[in-house]
């Protein structure tokens, strides 16, 4: 097999932009997480670990019981065309490659589980490639572009950027963006992938027959309100303006936005599955901080004020808290005072038998007051 020269595949303009900003937006959410929960969000890492690590496995472990693996022995032609465009792109290790029915699913995805990285390609895309398969290469060199901009490992570091209006849908259309190029550099002939990209329009049958001159001239439709902000809220751009990129088009004939339509598009976070599981594990995490908080105060703040005691009954406030001032006299049983000499309100040396406001003699002169002293 000949080794293919690793190429100088450059992204599309504006993804390092919009990576750097989520960054740092990203970095400080989390620190500021981190802050309001004096750290016991941290505990929320290891259990959001083994949350995704379970059901990561379970598509992983259908995937390799039920997929096809590509090898040298599984599809060789396709194996080969694999190892060739890893070598395009830069890839240190060929990742493994597998062909899956998906009821009729027609795409391709990658994936990253721990150390390991999978390139899937549903069986209904590589079938309607069987006639040119330079087309299919633009579906692996598409995800292998994935791989290689790590951006399978970036995925929860950015999920607070992410979901932010305009910047995280933005971000994700730069990167499929960045991803065409790499699929188009993978092909050997510059209209494969765009005849790739015609069967994602039309579907597997119709794709060879699809006028490509009609449809980039079609880019023109994605101009207006509407078209721009469903755009904008959503994760990849319309169809024939990436028809249109691949196809080396001047970015200055493709319409701009309209600009009402970013007014509204900021009221739309954007939200995916993953986005939501890790939402709501903070959400438990926070609260159960909340929830602990009292008590490992009162554990490392244990004890009481010299001057003052606090007793009484919770019980869903059916009874009233009682609070012992030092000194102060309290009435007893009939005929009986008693002042708080501090402490423990119910140890009998808290207290003190007193002359009655009636006048009577001191507690060493009267007789034993009874011994239920408190109530």
């Amino acid at each position: 097999m000949v080794n293919e020269k690793k190429l100088v595949i450059q992204p599309y303009k504006h993804e390092q932009t919009l990576f750097y900003i989520g960054a740092v937006i990203s970095t400080v959410v989390w620190l500021g997480i981190i802050y309001a929960t004096k750290g016991f969000v941290a505990i929320a890492a290891p259990v959001a670990f083994i949350v995704y690590l379970f059901a990561q496995s379970a598509f992983v472990s259908y995937l390799k019981g039920s997929g096809a693996l590509v090898s040298t022995k599984q599809f060789p032609e396709i194996h080969e065309a694999v190892v060739s465009c890893s070598q395009k792109v830069g890839l240190k290790e060929v990742p493994n490659i597998y062909i899956l029915h998906l009821d009729g699913m027609f795409n391709a995805f990658a994936l990253r589980f721990l150390h390991k990285q999978y390139v899937v390609l549903l069986s209904d895309i590589v079938d309607a490639m069987d006639d040119n398969p330079d087309a299919l290469n633009f579906y692996i060199g598409h995800e292998m572009g994935h791989l290689h901009r790590n951006h399978t490992l970036w995925d929860i570091f950015l999920l607070p950027s992410s979901i932010l209006p305009l910047l995280g849908a933005a971000y994700s259309r730069s990167c499929e963006s960045t991803c065409d190029i790499y699929g188009a550099a993978c092909c050997e002939k510059p209209e494969s992938a765009r005849l790739g990209l015609a069967a994602l329009a039309v579907g597997g049958k119709k794709y060879t027959k699809l006028n490509t001159q009609a449809y980039i001239e079609q880019v023109k439709e994605t101009k207006g309100f509407w078209m721009s902000f469903h755009e904008l809220v959503g994760n990849y751009p319309w169809l024939t303006k990436r028809f249109a990129r691949v196809g080396k088009i001047d970015e200055t004939t493709i319409p701009k936005r309209h600009p009402l339509a970013y007014v509204f598009a900021i009221f739309v976070p954007k939200l995916s599955i993953t986005s939501l599981i890790v939402i709501y594990l903070l959400f438990i995490f926070v609260m159960s901080a909340s929830a602990l908080k009292p008590i490992f105060g009162t554990m490392n703040g244990g004890g009481y004020e010299s001057s003052h005691y606090t007793t009484g009954y919770d019980d869903h406030g059916s009874y009233e808290e009682e609070t012992y001032v030092v000194g102060q006299e309290y009435e007893g049983d009939p005929g009986y005072f008693y002042k708080y000499l501090g402490g423990d309100p119910y140890e009998e040396g808290s207290w003190k038998l007193v002359r009655s406001p009636e006048g009577g003699q001191e507690s060493e002169d009267e007789e034993s007051p009874p011994e239920n002293q408190v109530q």
